[in-house]
């Protein structure tokens, strides 16, 4: 049984192939459970990842860098179709509030970060990781490590920058998951009323 223990120990392309599958399903398995309706889906992945590699797991380099990037090819072409079919429809209907909504909210981040930066004393690629992971912006981490690597970065720099986001990113996760309820909360919503006042709306639009 050499082999086996070899196949979970030894860099290779199978070593890396099979950990990845492990830790997409173990995630994927994990986050179909709910309670109370709420669940942390695909977020479960990071989290086995996390749970991997505290158990000494590694994959070789050459192998990380490739898949890394892509992965981040894949995820933003899936996002692409996903969100293409509508985008420039939903240009022509209040676009410019759209727009300058999104652009105020990566504006605060990147001013929150900024303040907390000069304020805590960390390293940049520190904050920038945090600030990735604090709003689930994997292309941003991405982005930044690209960019790290462009103006010289050294190899501890990334590694910190990638640790501050897979620190960051399960609050940001669930920050977001509190806030809703909060808010859903203070305002006395009710999903199933707002559920069915949106299906009618649709119906009315749609001319039936």
């Amino acid at each position: 049984m050499q082999w086996l223990k070899d196949l979970f120990t030894q860099h290779s392309i199978a070593h890396t192939l099979i950990l990845f599958s492990l830790v997409i399903a173990i995630g994927l398995s994990i986050g179909k459970f709910k309670y109370k309706g709420l669940t942390l889906g695909v977020t479960w992945i990071l989290f086995a990842g996390l749970a991997f590699s505290w158990a000494g797991f590694t994959v070789d380099d050459h192998h990380l860098h490739f898949l890394k990037e892509f992965g981040l090819v894949l995820f933003v072409y899936a996002i692409g179709l996903q969100v293409g079919v509508g985008f420039f429809e939903s240009l022509k209907k209040n676009a410019l509030t759209t727009n300058l909504l999104a652009a105020g909210i990566v504006l605060a981040g990147v001013g929150t970060t900024l303040l907390l930066y000069k304020i805590s004393g960390q390293s940049i690629a520190v904050m920038t990781g945090i600030m990735s992971g604090a709003v689930t912006n994997t292309p941003g981490l991405g982005a930044a490590q690209a960019a790290l690597e462009n103006v010289g970065g050294v190899a501890n720099g990334k590694a910190m920058l990638t640790v501050a986001y897979a620190l960051s990113y399960p609050f940001g996760v669930i920050g977001i998951l509190l806030s809703i309820l909060l808010l859903k909360w203070i305002l006395g919503i009710d999903t199933e009323k707002e559920k069915e006042r949106h299906r009618k709306l649709q119906v009315l639009r749609s001319g039936r």
